[in-house]
């Protein structure tokens, strides 16, 4: 390589290394890393293959066009990764309204646990009446008595 396509490839990287949007700058992407990267090195890959082919107009044209590829490279896989982002917050959102029904349910049902209540159910019978020309027929009441359980170990 001559003096001039040395030249012409690091113009070109140092154009790829500012011209990598702004996205990069801030660093809150886990992939600003790589997002910085791929243009920067299609950008030097073209400029270098330009540079061999046709000297320093060619370094130019090539150095472009990889920027122009590794910009498509860094949309294309910024678009897949929303869409998985989508795809993961939907399933996260079916998932949690899922938990939500089960704790509901759990919560509905009766628990085993002793609380130191015995429950007992007495049938009562109820006999046939008249009294100031009331009839009443013979019926059975069922009553609930609740009481605290007799403790039977001495």
């Amino acid at each position: 390589m001559n003096r001039n396509q040395l030249i012409a490839l690091g113009l070109a990287a140092i154009a790829a290394l500012f011209a990598s949007g702004c996205s990069t700058m801030s660093g809150g992407t886990a992939a600003s890393t790589e997002s910085f990267l791929t243009p920067a090195i299609t950008t030097a890959g073209g400029a270098y293959i330009g540079a061999k082919e046709g000297g320093v107009t060619g370094a130019v044209i090539g150095g472009a066009s990889g920027y122009v590829v590794g910009e498509a490279v860094n949309y294309l896989n910024s678009k897949s990764q929303k869409q998985a982002y989508l795809t993961g917050y939907e399933k996260g959102q079916s998932d949690a309204v899922k938990q939500q029904y089960w704790i509901a349910r759990d919560n509905q049902r009766p628990k085993p646990e002793d609380d130191g209540y015995s429950e007992s159910l007495y049938e009562i019978p109820i006999p046939a009446s008249d009294e100031n020309g009331v009839q009443r027929e013979a019926t059975t009441r069922v009553i609930r008595v609740v009481a605290p359980k007799e403790d039977t170990n001495p």
